[in-house]
Parts: C-alpha cells; sequence; structure tokens
C-alpha cells in the first residue's frame, strides 16, 4: 500500500478513524487513518495527515477491521406452529452490531403453498428495509422445483438475490432430482447453489436404530445424525456441480468428514465453498452431556474435538470460506420443553450476537492466529463468495464504509453480551474472552459509538448482489 490513497478530492470528509491498525486478509496489518465520505472509505492515509472530518475517532492501540459478515442467521424464522422465532431484524441486528456484524446474510423462507418465489423475496425484503440497523442479503430456499419456482430463479437472481438453499433432509427437503433441476436453473442465470448437505435416509435410519434401543437422550443426539449423512449429501452435489461446472456452496460444516468431502470436491475442480459455524469452532460433543445440553440441539451436531481442531486448521490454511452464526432464537421454554428427548427439542439456537467476538477470541487469543486470518474468514472470503466483493468485507478506497474498531484489550462474559431477544437463551452465556468493538459503522453511519448501540431502522438496509 502507498502511502495515500484517495477517492475523489482532498477535502473536507465525514468521518476520519486515525491511527488505528487497520487490517486485511492480503495486506496484513498498517497503521493508517481511515477517512470515510458518502458512506464509502474516501480515503487511507498515513497517521497523522493534515485532513478535514465532520468527526473524528482515535483507534489508536485498536485495531480497524472490515465488517464482519454473518452468512447464515435466520431471523423472525416461522415455525412449524404459525408462530415465528422470538426476534426480529431490530433486536437481531443491534445484537450483531455490538459485536462487530455489519452485514447479515439470512434467508427467504421456504415457501408456503401455492407461493411464488419472487412474492416470498419480496415480502422478505419489505421486513428487511422496514427494520434493520444494518445491511442484510438474502439467500432463498428452494423447497419445490415446479414450474413457477424454475421461472421465478432468473427473477430473483436480477433482483440480487443470487444465493440459494436447498435442504437434503426435513420436511421442506427437495429430493436429488429436484436438486438438479433446481441448479440447472441456478447456474444457467449465473447463481449460486448452496445447500444443507446431509442425506435424509441415512438419517432416518440412524434414528430408527437409536430408536428402537430406547436411546433418544440428548446425548444421543449426535449418533442420530453421523457425520457420514453429512459427507454423502455433500459428494452427490458436488458431483452434480462438476457437470454443471458450477461452484457450489454448502452451509454449516461441522468436521472431518465433511472436510473430507469438500476435499475431494475441490480435487475433482469443483470450486466448494465450506461454511462453518461458531458453534462448530467453539464446544466439542462433550457439550450434550450438560444439564443444559438440550441448548445445543442443531443440526448438524456439533461433534468431537478432532473435529474442532480440523476446523481451525481447514480456516488457517483457507478451505474454510466463512463462519456463520447459524442463529436462530426460539424463547428458552420451546426450546428446553422436552429436555429428556432430543427428537421433541427444535433444531437451533441462538447466537448472533456472540459470532464475531468469539470468532475474534478463539482465532487470535486461543489459537494464535492473526488478525488477518480473522478478518479473511470473518469477511473478505465470504464477501466474495456470495458477491458482496468490493463493496463489503474489506477495508479499500471506494469500499462501503463498514468499519469495525476493535478494542483487543476489552474483556467480556457472553452474559454481558446483548442478546436478540430478552426471552431467548444463549449458548455461550459462560464464555469468557477479550476484544470487542467500541465503534461500528454500516455504510459510514455509526450503528455503535463508545460501545454502546446508537443505530436506527434505517441505518441498514437489503443488499443486491
Amino acid at each position: 500500500m502507498g502511502q495515500r490513497h484517495y477517492m475523489g478530492h482532498d477535502l473536507g470528509h465525514d468521518l476520519l478513524i486515525r491511527g488505528g491498525i487497520v487490517v486485511t486478509a492480503a495486506g496484513g496489518e498498517q497503521r493508517l487513518d481511515v477517512a470515510v465520505s458518502a458512506g464509502r472509505i474516501s480515503a487511507l492515509l498515513e497517521p497523522g495527515a493534515p485532513i478535514a472530518a465532520d468527526e473524528t475517532v482515535d483507534a489508536d492501540g485498536h485495531y480497524v477491521l472490515p465488517g464482519g459478515i454473518d452468512t447464515h442467521s435466520h431471523v423472525s424464522w416461522p415455525l412449524a406452529d404459525g408462530r415465528v422465532t422470538d426476534d426480529g431484524f431490530d433486536g437481531a441486528g443491534a445484537a450483531a452490531a455490538l459485536g462487530g456484524t455489519t452485514t447479515l446474510v439470512d434467508f427467504v423462507p421456504p415457501l408456503r403453498p401455492d407461493q411464488r418465489l419472487r412474492d416470498a423475496s419480496e415480502e422478505r425484503i419489505a421486513q428487511i428495509e422496514a427494520a434493520a440497523p444494518i445491511d442484510v442479503a438474502l439467500h432463498p430456499i428452494l423447497n419445490r422445483a415446479d414450474a413457477g419456482v424454475l421461472a421465478d430463479i432468473p427473477e430473483v437472481i436480477r433482483a440480487g438475490l443470487t444465493s440459494f438453499k436447498m435442504y437434503m433432509t426435513y420436511g421442506d427437503r427437495v429430493n436429488d432430482g429436484q436438486i438438479w433441476r433446481l441448479m440447472q436453473q441456478i447456474v444457467a442465470h449465473d447463481g449460486l447453489p448452496g445447500f444443507h448437505a446431509e442425506n435424509h435416509d441415512l438419517l432416518t435410519d440412524s434414528l430408527e436404530t437409536l430408536v428402537q434401543q430406547g436411546r433418544t437422550a440428548v446425548t444421543d443426539f449426535p449418533e442420530s445424525r453421523p457425520a457420514l449423512a453429512e459427507a454423502a449429501a455433500i459428494r452427490t452435489v458436488t458431483h452434480m456441480a462438476g457437470k454443471l461446472a458450477s461452484p457450489v456452496y454448502v452451509f454449516h460444516v461441522s468436521g472431518d468428514e465433511a472436510l473430507a468431502a469438500i476435499r475431494d470436491g475441490r480435487r475433482d475442480g469443483v470450486a466448494v465453498h465450506a461454511e462453518t459455524c461458531t458453534h462448530y469452532l467453539t464446544f466439542d460433543e462433550s457439550v450434550f452431556a450438560r444439564p443444559d445440553g438440550w441448548k445445543f440441539v442443531i443440526t448438524p451436531p456439533i461433534r468431537g474435538a478432532h473435529d474442532n481442531a480440523l476446523l481451525w486448521e481447514a480456516v488457517e490454511r483457507g478451505a474454510v470460506t466463512s463462519v456463520g452464526s447459524d442463529h436462530c432464537a426460539y424463547d428458552a421454554a420451546s426450546k428446553s420443553a422436552h429436555p429428556g428427548d432430543h427428537r421433541l427439542t427444535p433444531p437451533g439456537a441462538a447466537g448472533i450476537q456472540a459470532r464475531t467476538p468469539v470468532l475474534w477470541d478463539q482465532c487470535v487469543n486461543r489459537r494464535g492466529l492473526t488478525p488477518a486470518h480473522f478478518v479473511a474468514v470473518s469477511s473478505e472470503r465470504a464477501a466474495r463468495a456470495l458477491g458482496l466483493s468490493p463493496r463489503k468485507g474489506t477495508i479499500a478506497v471506494g469500499s462501503d464504509a463498514d468499519v469495525v474498531v476493535l478494542d483487543p484489550r476489552r474483556r467480556w462474559r457472553g452474559s454481558d453480551l446483548l442478546p436478540a431477544s430478552p426471552r431467548t437463551f444463549d449458548l455461550y452465556d459462560s464464555y469468557e474472552g477479550a476484544g470487542l468493538p467500541t465503534h461500528v459503522f454500516v455504510r459510514g453511519n455509526a450503528v455503535v459509538r463508545d460501545g454502546a448501540f446508537c443505530g436506527s431502522p434505517t441505518t441498514g438496509g437489503f443488499v443486491r448482489r
């Protein structure tokens, strides 16, 4: 990086972040002043450059990071009984912002009977525009492959919803034939197919075997969803992607066998984007023996310490593309109603508030990786994979001023972090770490100032990709 990089003229700026250590995945760390004008980074300067700004933030001794991109959240999520999860884009966005996440990639929920994909997408965008204090992009979920869905796929791609999710299990699953039909249409219009990859037949058989043995406790949950099912499903979709010369996105990769299947796909020439989640990087299967083990019923399951270690190796070498929270804010009463039977425990957990601070603490403080590793997996790789780059995911002239000023010395407990809802539960309530934002900006607008949330429903909005 040269001494000065500018966009436009050298007059006053809206915001100047002075003296911080700017981190990028490619450039590493460099002490710079960051200037912002009209919502974008307008200059990167040697510290102390004589320029004027309407607001100045002293970042001396702090890291200046690109805003985090949470690639996987289920905000205000529809449940089978007609209710929704106990949050909205306002509360979830505030919780995410306080941790240092400036962009969510949420979902268009599964289609209701006879609902058009384009209509469902417009409904979700309206929710975001009405309430989100941070930016939100969307993965539409495809739960059928009829003529209406196939006709709407190019339309929603043109509208900026370019990546999709298909479930290979659960009631909203699509079968292999439907997957093939949907993938062909997505690829024909330059979209990105993505998958909850678990083989439904293998899951069904595994669960039936355990039920016959009377083993339905939470401690039996990991065995009901074996890693084999995840790896088999990944191999199916990467083989299809290879036939179509298409990239593919795999949500919530949980460990060794899934990583091996992804390596095989990449060896065959397929661009496989692998997302893991905060909980797989933080915990191992011993959590299921805890008195509150019901909290950790998440699919795919949290696996062994060996899987955890291999995921971190994959983060370090760049084999993991991104980290999502897989946030789903069930109210605590619903989640904990049947602690003795995992079949009756809805899968998923809130975690949007903890993704970025836990990831920083694990990556930099506990694993000894660099801040550049953190930036790569927290934002930069996700931005490239999901069509958000160069607008998001980096500190560069011309990029959106999604900027986090992080104090690496600031200690915190998980119970201190703002939840998305007061009635949900927390996987990380007893976690202790260091490193928390003091200031967070979304397109140059402050959403966190001096550690306090200050955003509004008009700060963020829907992001076209």
